[in-house]
């Protein structure tokens, strides 16, 4: 049995699904725990800046916001590939897969070279929309531009991603991130402190950490011996086959552009609480998402497993795969939330060394952070399915209702009519989380697991 065999047979056949589940999920956790360390690095090294600790990391994590709109293309385009190259892949029909992994290469340079030149541009304006100013405005849109030369290869490696995690291969993504951790964390300090870039060194150090990898993975895509690969054959773009990535990519991009757009309306309103406040966000969000890499590798080897399973019309199996990494999931985050909770305040101390309000804010901020989780664990494997059942229009509905119905209008009413201070906005998000678990449940219920590609039987 090949290797891509003994993947296909694990999603398709294996009747131990808890099984396939972790171990396609242990890779992705592996690589989602290492995109994090690679945005953790950043925070330490420019908090060590002396005098401007709080201030410098509030300039990265003003930014995010910022980039994750810009990125929001690229992850609706992988999504769309995920669900309908493997569910291609699950049918047996690997020239058509391979016809649609070219085409969402193309499509994701294009996304990339456009997103860039805007980014770019429109840096200094975006972040004085966002009310910063100073020592935070002049770095802000100093890391936001030099980063924004990321993006055409960022979405290329999404598409990689999401070629690859169609037919099961969640590993070969893990051995790119560790190399371009490697290469973040020797140049960091280098550029950051001993040549003295501050945040922009940040910034360049991320850069080329993710530019140096790309060829490789190019390569791979190329003339990978396993998996689904692109070809010479299929660069000129298929209007079909674009059309229809497209089309099912643009909900789910659409869903992540108004939710970053949403959060930086909501950092807008945490920068008028103060620098503290905005650091406490930032550094409780990179720490509580360490904890979310399970859920989140679950509901990306989901969206694989569902997709499949439907192209090889095994409606019963897709549904069970369903239901048992919602188990897993929330299984985790309720074992994951009760060992950090009480060291919280202990991991936020590595990122915020001269500011005892901000480290108290960070604390507190946590505590709401991780009670929630196993909301997050509910919705997230939502997220997963809607995705790989193509249902993308879903998806959209989901992260518009939690965060634009939700969320933002709690933020609003939290600041304004009662007199929480910051801790409105942790009562804010608790909330969303909460009342969207019974959105997303009210949606699947809608979900028809019927396969949005031509299904021609061949295996």
């Amino acid at each position: 049995m090949t290797k891509d065999e003994k993947k296909r047979n694990l999603i398709l056949k294996d009747p131990n699904i808890y099984k396939g589940l972790f171990i396609l999920a242990i890779p992705l956790m592996l690589n989602n725990f290492i995109k994090t360390i690679h945005d953790v690095i950043d925070m330490y090294f420019v908090s060590e800046i002396p005098g401007f600790s709080a201030d410098a990391v509030s300039s990265i994590s003003l930014t995010f916001p910022v980039v994750f709109t810009f990125i929001s293309l690229g992850i609706g385009l992988s999504a769309a590939g995920t669900a309908l190259i493997s569910q291609h892949v699950g049918s047996g029909q690997m020239e058509q897969a391979k016809k649609y992994a070219t085409n969402l290469v193309i499509l994701s340079l294009i996304a990339g070279i456009i997103l860039n030149v805007f980014s770019y541009i429109g840096a200094p304006l975006i972040m004085r929309l966002m009310g910063t100013e100073g020592f935070v405005f002049e770095n802000s849109v100093k890391y936001l531009q030099i980063r924004s030369f990321e993006l055409p290869v960022v979405f290329l490696f999404f598409a990689f991603t999401s070629i690859r995690q169609s037919s099961g291969d969640t590993v070969t993504p893990v051995i790119y991130g560790v190399i371009t951790m490697i290469v973040n964390i020797i140049l960091s300090p280098i550029l950051i402190s001993t040549l003295g870039f501050g945040v922009a060194g940040a910034a360049y150090a991320t850069l080329f950490a993710n530019v140096v990898i790309m060829p490789l993975g190019l390569l791979q895509l190329f003339r990978s011996k396993s998996g689904v690969t692109i070809a010479w054959k299929y660069l000129k773009l298929d209007a079909f086959v674009s059309s229809k990535i497209i089309n099912t990519a643009v909900p789910a991009a659409l869903g992540q552009a108004f939710t970053a757009i949403g959060f930086a309306v909501m950092n807008g309103i945490i920068v008028s609480y103060g620098v503290q406040t905005v650091a406490a966000f930032s550094v409780g969000n990179r720490l509580s998402s360490l904890i979310l890499h399970p859920i989140m590798a679950i509901g990306g080897v989901l969206a694989a497993y569902l997709g499949q399973n439907i192209g090889n019309q095994n409606i019963e199996r897709a549904k069970e795969s369903f239901k048992k990494a919602m188990i897993l999931s929330v299984g985790l985050m309720v074992v994951g939330s009760a060992l950090i909770l009480n060291f919280r305040e202990f991991f936020a101390s590595f990122f915020i060394k001269d500011d005892p309000v901000a480290l108290a804010l960070t604390a507190e901020y946590m505590f709401f952070l991780l009670i929630g989780l196993p909301l997050m664990a509910v919705f997230q494997t939502f997220m997963g399915t809607f995705n790989g059942t193509g249902n993308t229009k879903f998806t959209f509905i989901l992260t518009i209702t939690r965060l634009w119905i939700l969320r933002v209008p709690l933020v609003f009413f939290f600041k304004y009519f009662t007199d929480l201070g910051s801790s409105g906005i942790w009562y804010a998000m608790l909330a969303s989380n909460l009342i969207i678990a019974f959105v997303g449940l009210f949606l699947y219920s809608k979900v028809d697991f019927k396969p949005k590609v031509s299904i021609e039987r061949t295996a």
